[in-house]
């Protein structure tokens, strides 16, 4: 697994390109798109969709390992990047999770969730972080099919 990136000029004016995957995804990302409300993505939001996803997906695993299939799981990282020491720093990330699944109530979600958190890779990976919470976790309701 590999992705790349390409920046292009000093810091404050420069601007540069950031690839996921072979091809599958690419986008700018300026100072201004870290820093300020500029156009185009930053390394915060991919950290962000990495361990959404990835933190769905163990989620996903020990659910049905408890005998608790789920029908969906939707999650949102919001990773904060914040000076610390004068340095930018990404000291928390808040997962937000709605699960769709059949006969688990919100303390036995809670729960798995919690077990989730520290199996995922992502998570694991960004054990510095010093905080990572799982600000809400909730029984969607299920949808129509």
């Amino acid at each position: 697994m590999r992705s790349s990136a390409r920046w292009n000029g000093d810091l404050a004016t420069g601007s540069g390109a950031v690839t996921v995957g072979e091809s599958a995804w690419t986008g700018s990302y300026s100072f201004a798109s870290r820093f300020e409300d500029g156009a185009g993505t930053n390394p915060e939001e991919l950290i962000a969709a990495a361990h959404a996803g990835c933190y769905s997906m163990a989620l996903c695993h020990v659910l049905t390992e408890a005998g608790h299939a789920p029908r969906s799981i939707e999650t949102t990282a919001r990773v904060r990047l914040r000076m610390v020491e004068g340095v930018p720093t990404i000291n928390q990330i808040d997962l937000d999770t709605a699960v769709d699944v059949p006969g688990l109530d919100e303390a036995g979600l809670r729960e798995l969730a919690e077990v989730a958190k520290q199996a995922c890779a992502v998570s694991r990976a960004l054990a510095g972080v010093e905080q990572i919470g799982l600000t809400s976790v909730t029984v969607a309701a299920p949808t129509a099919t």
